[in-house]
């Protein structure tokens, strides 16, 4: 599947960088099922995830995921939870996949995809600081 193997090759900006200890999701709300959508309705499905998660509690910061060229972005969160609840959040907000990050390895998880887990190598390597 061509998203899938978009999903592969993504890239992250963030303004933090976490811990390499830790683990987490990356987890977006736009452009639900691969569908793109418009920039107004995409910001609302970010607003309504990004409420959600202060409605449950979890340490979230902001990230973006894109394409390697840059020709692709697209708003995402950095949740602080478990593998299983962010797949739930992925589905509730009708996500295709989301990325899992264990120990700075970076892994592509499907949601409503039917693809395997696969291993994309060390979250690092992909990870781009920009400037606050």
């Amino acid at each position: 599947m061509e998203l899938w193997e978009s999903y592969k090759r993504s890239i992250f900006l963030c303004h933090q960088r976490l811990a390499e200890h830790i683990s987490f999701a990356i987890i977006s709300a736009q452009n639900p099922a691969g569908q793109l959508s418009s920039p107004v309705a995409n910001q609302l499905f970010d607003k309504q995830l990004q409420a959600y998660l202060e409605q449950i509690n979890t340490p979230y910061r902001s990230i973006t995921g894109a394409a390697p060229d840059f020709s692709f972005q697209e708003k995402s969160w950095m949740v602080l939870c478990d593998k299983e609840q962010a797949i739930a959040i992925g589905r509730q907000f009708t996500q295709n996949a989301i990325y899992w990050i264990e120990q700075n390895e970076l892994y592509l998880v499907p949601v409503l995809l039917t693809q395997r887990e696969e291993y994309l190598g060390g979250f690092n390597s992909r990870m781009f600081l920009l400037p606050s």
